[in-house]
């Protein structure tokens, strides 16, 4: 039995742990089964594994039969040595309970599999894709585990813990403690047991009908924020009750809603306000709603005027999706968002892109994901807007066949309960089968049956289809097919699962292929002009949180900038055509795709912070030299002048003319050449300190407080194609604290080129205006003004850090002093200072933070 690099290193690790508990994260594709029936083997128990599904109950079945031998059962009686059941099979609750949760819930058919389990003796208990314990059986689970203590338990996932939230990541460390072997996904794709890929996003805007509906959403919308922004009503007026309020009190949702409102001229910057990428963006609908939801509250205890005010306001909100409740102002139906995740745009981007790629790659095979298996309930308000069917596994279904360039894929539709295409498809598909037409061009098999989506998967497996349809639920977790070379996601799910689960589709490699690149489309919907026209960009950058790929540069980076590294996680994207056009430049690069993923090193095992700088007058991001000899040629010449005066006046007669000459030609030449040194070096200063400088200092700092592994040497500098400066730690592989180190240096970095906020201690460096040099400067000019930037936080804890900081911006950056805000000096400075940037308002610089791997 041939093992991979990392299931023989999570093997290890497993043998390794002391504990009966272990938490294995492999992505789909990693072997994660294979990696549970080797351990199962080497413990010598009876097993018992739990999966979400029957599909993948089969497999765990599968994997011990070819491996293991002998009989395996899914019986809840536990016959045999080994037994595969779902959760489902043990959660069977009784309706007539009162308990709360747990096992004291369970119908007597689940009491007595849990007794079976313990009289199995000590077992081995495989919980498979055990991120479902967050959700349903987490309880249940959690009592079952703490009354089995002689169990060896083994939880696999394909759920990276870094995409849990708080409370799933309690349970699970409750559950299994700290994880036993973690693999992420660009390891194994730099190590070739998955595929080479990449992320991109398609972008379109709403049909017409579509749009004017938003059109009047935008118009209320318009009306609600003029009537909160009212001054002569009852009661004070919304901005004066905000500024009031000490911002340091707001939940961090508001307290942003404010910095927004703020950076748009509405309020005054809060005095301990920190404005960081996620603020500088217009405020929207509901950050004006987050604001005045505490003063309506205010306003319904007040007086009769007041609570006149109140309900008038109230009564508006229903037509933007709000309603105002005795808690404050919450969200009601969201039709916004529902229009724009099905809008039949998106349909239409979905055949374009199918329709390129098939045109790209004679051997592509699609995966298309949906929610909807055909016509799905919508709102009576958007009755007349959305077609019940839009955006379903028929609706793209009948789309594509009516396209040329994708009816000769002969495209498979698929869904628990139908399974459709072309006549002559289905005829070839399904020979002996007869179905109800649905239009002359499809024909739809209407019931239940495993073997038609068997049937799907072989042909596209063989090429004889090479686009098939469906809902995430059906062809997400459990389905696997080698084959597919891309997915497009039309899905409404944002679930770190769900994310996992639907890309990892197309991530394992193919046999039959070894030069196999998988490229996986996000479609989107925008109408960032209207308020929340955003809904389903948010969308995107949820599912893109916390997954790596490549981006236009060839780097693997987290989030939305892998799709485009323009897009940030705030901003909705502007020219959505260039995007588009960029995307599908970047889907037909195979081979640069596969070059990006060569340069990853499989023994990275975390990722990094990077910080990408851009600006109109950005610092420059590696040192700006003086011309190499320019101090010593002008005196030179001057020597030789002087040389040449002396000997013709000794000489006298006919040679003292050409020594006056010599003098003079000398004379004039050391005065340009004096010049050009002076421009020289006043240029260089003014450039003043590199990128590279300011970020050595902090490395350096970092690492003689032990803060940081490394330090200055550590300081990786680039520059993308379109000028942005990309500045990051580089900790090599097999450091632990890797990721943390390198998150702190983009902290602390990111305060000395930000803004001056409330800091500590502030730390100085010489000035010069950018104009020629007078006619009397040489050499070293004169500095004309000193800059003041923000000592990090990090390092501005107490005076050692301090020190330590000062003296490498001595070394890296220049002279220069500190100053403590605290001290009256201090806290004049930091007034007159404060919210200015040191390098200029007027160099409109942006500091982005991304993680790349």
């Amino acid at each position: 039995m041939r093992l991979r690099r990392h299931q023989r290193e999570a093997l290890d690790a497993i043998a390794a742990s002391e504990d009966q508990r272990h938490w294995v994260v492999l992505p789909p594709g990693a072997g994660k089964t294979l990696v549970g029936v080797s351990a199962a083997l080497r413990w010598g128990r009876p097993v018992v594994v739990f999966g979400p599904n029957l599909a993948i109950v089969e497999q765990w079945r599968q994997a011990w039969e070819d491996i293991a031998g002998g009989p395996t059962s899914s019986d809840r009686t536990l016959p045999t040595r080994f037994t595969a059941l779902t959760y489902q099979s043990l959660a069977v609750f009784d309706a007539e309970s009162d308990a709360v949760q747990g096992t004291a819930r369970l119908h007597p058919n689940g009491i007595a599999l849990v007794e079976r389990l313990h009289e199995a003796g000590p077992i081995t208990l495989i919980l498979d894709e055990c991120h479902h314990l967050l959700q349903v059986w987490g309880a249940l689970l959690d009592d079952i585990v703490c009354g089995l203590p002689d169990a060896q338990v083994l939880a696999l996932t394909a759920t990276p813990p870094a995409l849990l939230t708080p409370v799933q990541a309690q349970r699970v460390g409750r559950l299994f403690g700290s994880i036993t072997y973690q693999a992420g996904i660009p390891a194994l794709v730099a190590e070739g047991d998955l595929a080479p890929f990449a992320e991109l996003a398609w972008f379109t805007t709403p049909t017409a009908p579509e749009s004017a509906w938003l059109d009047a959403r935008a118009l209320r919308a318009s009306e609600l924020v003029t009537e909160l922004l009212r001054t002569d009503g009852a009661g004070i007026p919304l901005l004066t009750w905000l500024a009031l309020h000490d911002g340091r009190d707001l939940p961090r949702e508001t307290a942003d809603a404010a910095v927004r409102l703020a950076l748009a001229g509405h309020l005054d910057l809060p005095e301990h306000a920190h404005v960081a990428e996620r603020h500088r963006r217009p405020p929207t609908l509901e950050d004006w709603l987050l604001l005045a939801s505490g003063w309506l509250m205010a306003l319904r205890e007040g007086t009769e005027p007041e609570r006149e005010r109140a309900r008038r306001l109230g009564g508006l909100l229903p037509g933007v999706g709000f309603r105002l409740t005795r808690h404050g102002i919450v969200a009601g139906q969201p039709l916004v968002d529902r229009v724009l995740s099905r809008s039949a745009a998106k349909t239409l981007a979905a055949a374009e892109i199918v329709a390129q790629t098939l045109a790209e790659d004679p051997d592509a095979r699609l995966l298309v994901l949906t929610d909807h298996a055909s016509a799905a309930a919508l709102p009576a308000d958007v009755d007349g807007v959305l077609a019940p069917e839009s955006g379903s596994v028929r609706w793209l279904l009948e789309t594509f066949v009516a396209d040329p360039r994708i009816a000769g894929a002969r495209p498979v539709g698929v869904t628990g309960s139908s399974i459709g295409a072309q006549a002559e498809v289905m005829a070839h598909l399904l020979p002996g089968l007869t179905g109800t037409s649905a239009g002359s061009e499809v024909v739809v098999i209407e019931g239940t049956s495993a073997g038609w989506l068997r049937a799907a998967t072989r042909a596209l497996e063989s090429g004889w289809t090479r686009v098939l349809i469906g809902t995430r639920g059906l062809l997400g977790e459990g389905w696997d097919a080698r084959s597919v070379t891309g997915v497009i996601d039309l899905t409404s799910a944002t679930t770190s699962t769900a994310i996992v689960q639907t890309r990892g589709r197309s991530l394992r490699t193919d046999p039959a292929r070894p030069d196999k690149v998988a490229v996986n489309w996000t479609v989107t919907c925008v109408a960032s002009e209207r308020p929340q026209g955003d809904a389903d960009y948010r969308r995107l950058v949820r599912k893109h949180a916390g997954w790596f790929s490549v981006d236009e540069y060839g780097d693997v980076v987290e989030g939305p900038a892998h799709l485009d590294s323009t897009l940030g996680p705030d901003l909705p994207p502007q020219s959505l055509p260039n995007l588009n056009a960029r995307a599908l430049s970047r889907s037909a690069d195979a081979e640069g795709i596969r070059a990006a993923w060569a340069r990853v090193s499989p023994d990275r095992v975390n990722a990094v912070a990077t910080l990408r700088v851009s600006g109109r007058r950005a610092p420059h991001p590696l040192p700006v030299l003086t011309p190499v000899g320019t101090r010593t040629v002008p005196l030179s010449v001057l020597v030789v002048g002087v040389v040449a005066a002396v000997v013709g006046g000794l000489a006298g007669g006919s040679l003292w003319p050409a020594a006056l000459v010599v003098t003079t030609i000398c004379a004039v030449l050391a005065g340009v050449l004096t010049r050009q040194r002076a421009v020289a070096m006043r240029a260089k200063a003014v450039a003043g300190p590199s990128l590279r400088d300011f970020g050595a200092a902090v490395a350096d700092a970092l690492q003689e407080r032990g803060l940081s592994p490394r330090g200055a040497e550590g300081v990786t500098v680039s520059v993308a194609a379109d000028g942005e400066t990309r500045i990051r730690l580089d900790v090599p592989p097999g450091i632990d604290d890797d990721a943390a180190a390198s998150q702190v240096f983009a902290e602390a970095l990111d305060e000395v080129l930000g803004v001056i906020e409330h800091p500590r201690y502030l730390v100085s460096r010489p000035g010069w205006e950018d104009r020629a040099p007078r006619w009397y400067e040489s050499g070293s000019p004169r500095p004309d003004t000193e800059i003041w930037h923000q000592v990090p936080a990090v390092l501005g804890v107490n005076r050692a850090c301090v020190d330590a900081f000062l003296a490498s911006w001595h070394r890296h950056v220049g002279p220069g002093e500190v100053l403590f805000t605290g001290s009256p000096e201090g806290a004049g400075a930091l007034r007159a200072l404060r919210w200015s940037s040191p390098f200029g308002d007027a160099a409109g610089l942006t500091v982005r933070h991304r993680t790349q791997w």
